[in-house]
């Protein structure tokens, strides 16, 4: 083997070499070797961390990594991103930390609340139509979105009114969800069998005083009702509106 051969890597705006892996060595031994002299070269330069990120198809290739050094940093459904600390005591970022939801507050002109029953509950829970933010959407659409497939009403996002974070959620993860306005285009309700046992308009003074609704949506639903909540906005030299997403 050449001892010269190192892997390509770019370098990022945090001290970091981030190894090209479109075109890895098909031997385990030779990805071995020509990864540890690329560490040995990146070592003597000023760059403090060096990211790996091999595809699921190349898992055979995480023993050898994780032999000098590397140590997982996430996965997902297409791979595993490694990294190695050149300087023991190097910050590294962390990865995602939170969950993002969504509950959406719709009011109809018979003054009346879209409310649902989720076919997985415990017992008999009436709450606001939403659910989890896909990844890359902005929280208006995704509230429009849960809605529609959740109860098949059409609405626009009006405004975002509030939120609730707490710790301790799925794989120990932190969860925010917030609470939109929502307009209703539509009335006629087609539910999702999968997720939704029971949907139905409900007057709002009935939802707020049911002995079952429980105190934390009451307590959204009023506080939604009672403030005029952050709006749509955007500023031009910030960000496009496909990437940002901006209320005031």
């Amino acid at each position: 083997m050449n001892r010269n051969k190192v892997l390509a890597y770019e370098t990022n705006p945090f001290q970091g070499a981030v190894l090209e892996t479109g075109s890895l060595p098909e031997d385990r031994l030779y990805f071995f070797n020509i990864l540890k002299q690329t560490l040995r070269d990146i070592e003597n330069t000023e760059l403090q961390l060096v990211w790996l990120y091999l595809p699921l198809s190349r898992s055979d290739l995480v023993a050898p990594a994780v032999d000098l050094g590397f140590f997982y940093h996430h996965a997902d459904e297409h791979g595993l991103q490694l990294i190695y600390r050149v300087n023991p005591d190097t910050f590294v970022p962390g990865y995602a930390t939170h969950y993002i939801g969504v509950g959406g507050v719709l009011i109809d002109s018979q003054n009346r609340i879209l409310v649902i029953q989720e076919r997985h509950h415990t017992r008999k829970h009436f709450k606001l139509p939403g659910g989890a933010l896909d990844p890359g959407e902005h929280i208006s659409h995704a509230v429009v979105r849960e809605v529609y497939e959740e109860t098949g009403i059409r609405s626009e996002f009006l405004s975002l009114n509030c939120f609730r974070h707490w710790h301790g959620y799925r794989y120990g993860k932190s969860d925010i969800y917030f609470i939109c306005r929502l307009n209703p285009l539509s009335s006629q309700i087609t539910i999702d069998p999968g997720e939704i046992s029971e949907a139905g308009w409900v007057p709002v003074d009935e939802y707020l005083n049911h002995a079952e609704t429980h105190p934390f949506n009451r307590k959204i639903v009023q506080t939604t009702l009672a403030n005029r909540g952050l709006k749509m906005d955007s500023i031009p030299e910030y960000g496009s509106p496909e990437t940002h997403e901006l209320m005031f």
